[in-house]
């Protein structure tokens, strides 16, 4: 197995090891044994609803990608939450428009989120 997925798999362990730790995380797909990272973003933001678009180009690289897996991870205060929802694209697609929405428990008044998305896709010649 080479050690770049070795690595990515390490890396999804760790990442769902502090996410139960430190907060809620969310997955979408499944981890493939081919599948690369192909974006990561923090996220901040202080309203109640956020909406992060990804589009992979593929002008800009010289290989193209389809989704198999976005992880949220939320890093916010544990007395709150994020809820994650796939708007358009998402898996078996090169992009997608995620809708994020922060809550209190005690209620519906909006507070400051943070989380951090990471999509893994699979290069179109291993679909």
């Amino acid at each position: 197995m080479s050690p770049v997925i070795l690595l990515s798999i390490c890396i999804i362990y760790l990442f769902e090891f502090v996410a139960k730790i430190d907060g809620f995380s969310i997955q979408f797909g499944y981890q493939h044994p081919s599948a690369v990272p192909i974006h990561e973003v923090e996220i901040r933001w202080k309203s109640g609803v956020y909406y992060m678009d990804f589009v992979d180009n593929a002008k800009q690289n010289k290989f193209k990608f389809r989704i198999n897996l976005i992880l949220v991870f939320d890093e916010s205060q544990l007395e709150s939450g994020v809820l994650t929802e796939i708007m358009r694209g998402g898996i078996g697609f090169n992009f997608t428009t995620l809708r994020l929405r922060s809550f209190h428990f005690d209620g519906s008044k909006a507070r400051s989120a943070k989380v951090t998305v990471l999509i893994y896709g699979l290069e179109e010649s291993h679909i």
